[in-house]
């Protein structure tokens, strides 16, 4: 009595059995899937069934000790699909007695701040000053904007429906507003998926990035804000913004990344991160909140300034400070969930934080042989000439425009463009970084580099420039590449 029921056009291999599957992995990157498929659509009899060898093509990012799993066949238009999962064995990491971290704090516009600390002689944590951000306002804004055309699309189609609902069914109107209706839940698909696409490949390259920054700093242990913990207060306008960031599929990106290289993951209490001084609070110096450095006396969010010791930093890079100082102070009250192994931070333990530079040793100075007394004035200049040919674009033509009429013999009257000047500092480096490789566009991120001395190996004496790059892939897990980038300037 009841028709057929609508079944997706896939095949979860996992739920058969041996009978009607196998997989087998060969030396030349490839597996042999041997699946037992109908011919018809009802089978009747086992002759009706027929086993197919399919030949399925590893990607790289399969490691060669992996496990390979049942798939999952499914038609993508006219193509079949296959889902291969496998099984990787990993050690658990200890959560405690680590002495190098990398703490992340969650932010409306950036996404995620680091911050690299030590933890020195056991009571102290120390860092460089650099700051670490993984950026996403552009796409962040594009997700909002996309967001908008899907409420948008849903309330036409609701429209056209109720439309459609008042019509009888002669009329002609009703076959277009039926049409109508169609088209728009067909775009309002297309645009949930997009979205969904577009927030998992944010989460898989934000949590990339931050693994490869704890690996090439030699960190051990990630320390993320509990996202238990954070609540929205007030009607701001940015908690849309922060509902589209996907704070969760992030934190399980770093937390499968970081236990494929050894790092733990272990998260911190978030309240009051924001709030006192990482420099000289410890939960007593409340920082005061404005919307930029220059404006002190303005009500905002963005900036944060100290009264009491002089700190003036970014918002998220103070709380990143203490957060880093929450997780290696507090070692010794972490909680291991045994269903999920989840780490977790039961007891909050503030301390204050020093920013220190790294050590690097100078090289030693050349002998002045021959070169004459050390004291000697320096020899001035000769005047310039009179005659020097000078470079610079006349302001003015100096040729005349012909009585005729018609151009000028010098052609179009040339333009001053006065470029501004280019800044300089810690801050000009900050906020215009070479873009790191993380798979989009407009994402402004600081650049994976691995550093030496008190914040990386022991064994260099200077820093190295090679860096750690990847390659955005579809299933969220990436290859690494060795390349090169400029040395960053570590400031205190």
């Amino acid at each position: 009595m009841e028709a057929a029921p609508a079944v997706a056009a896939q095949v979860l291999l996992a739920a058969a059995d041996r009978q009607l599957t196998t997989i087998t992995r060969c030396d030349d990157g490839r597996a042999v899937l041997r699946v037992q498929l109908p011919l018809t659509a009802q089978p009747r009899s086992r002759a009706e069934w027929a086993w197919h060898v399919l030949q399925v093509a590893l990607p790289p990012t399969v490691a060669t000790d992996a496990t390979i799993c049942a798939p999952t066949l499914r038609i993508s238009g006219h193509r079949m699909r296959v889902d291969l999962p496998h099984r990787v064995t990993v050690t658990p990491a200890d959560p405690s007695g680590h002495r190098l971290a990398l703490g992340l704090d969650w932010g409306v516009n950036t996404l995620l701040t680091g911050v690299v600390g030590r933890l020195a002689d056991g009571v102290r944590v120390v860092t460089d000053g650099r700051m670490l951000r993984y950026d996403a306002t552009a796409i962040s804004a594009k997700l909002h904007r996309l967001r908008g055309h899907r409420e948008h699309l849903a309330a036409r189609r609701d429209h056209h429906s109720v439309l459609a609902a008042g019509l009888p069914a002669t009329d002609p109107r009703t076959l277009r507003l039926h049409a109508m209706a169609q088209r728009a839940r067909v775009e309002h698909e297309r645009v949930c998926a997009r979205i969904r696409h577009l927030n998992k490949t944010l989460a898989w390259s934000a949590a990339r990035w931050a693994v490869d920054h704890a690996t090439a700093l030699h960190a051990t242990v990630i320390y993320v804000e509990d996202l238990a913990t954070l609540q929205a207060r007030g009607t701001r306008k940015g908690n849309a913004r922060l509902s589209g960031q996907v704070r969760g599929v992030v934190f399980e990106a770093i937390s499968h990344l970081a236990a494929k290289t050894g790092i733990a993951v272990v998260t911190v209490p978030a309240r009051g991160t924001s709030r006192y001084c990482p420099r000289c609070g410890a939960g007593s110096s409340v920082l005061a909140h404005t919307p930029a450095p220059d404006r002190p006396d303005e009500r905002g969010w963005k900036w944060a300034a100290c009264s009491r010791c002089g700190l003036s930093a970014d918002r998220d890079h103070a709380a990143a400070m203490r957060i880093t100082a929450r997780g290696l102070l507090a070692q010794a009250h972490v909680r291991t969930d045994r269903k999920t192994g989840r780490h977790t931070t039961t007891t909050i333990v503030d301390g204050n934080v020093a920013t220190v530079r790294r050590t690097t040793p100078r090289p030693a100075k050349q002998p002045d042989a021959g070169r004459g007394p050390k004291n000697r004035p320096t020899p001035k200049r000769p005047p310039a000439s009179a005659s020097k040919l000078s470079h610079r674009v006349p302001d003015r033509r100096t040729a005349p425009a012909p009585p005729s009429g018609g151009q000028r013999p010098a052609g179009q009257e040339p333009k001053n463009h006065h470029h501004p000047a280019a800044a300089s500092g810690p801050a000009h480096e900050l906020l215009n970084p070479q873009h790191h490789p993380t798979g989009f566009h407009h994402v402004r991120a600081t650049a994976v580099t691995a550093l030496s001395g008190d914040f990386g190996p022991r064994h260099t004496a200077t820093p190295r420039p090679e860096c750690l790059k990847h390659t955005q892939t579809n299933s969220g897990d990436q290859r690494r590449f060795p390349g090169s980038v400029n040395v960053a300037e570590v400031w205190g």
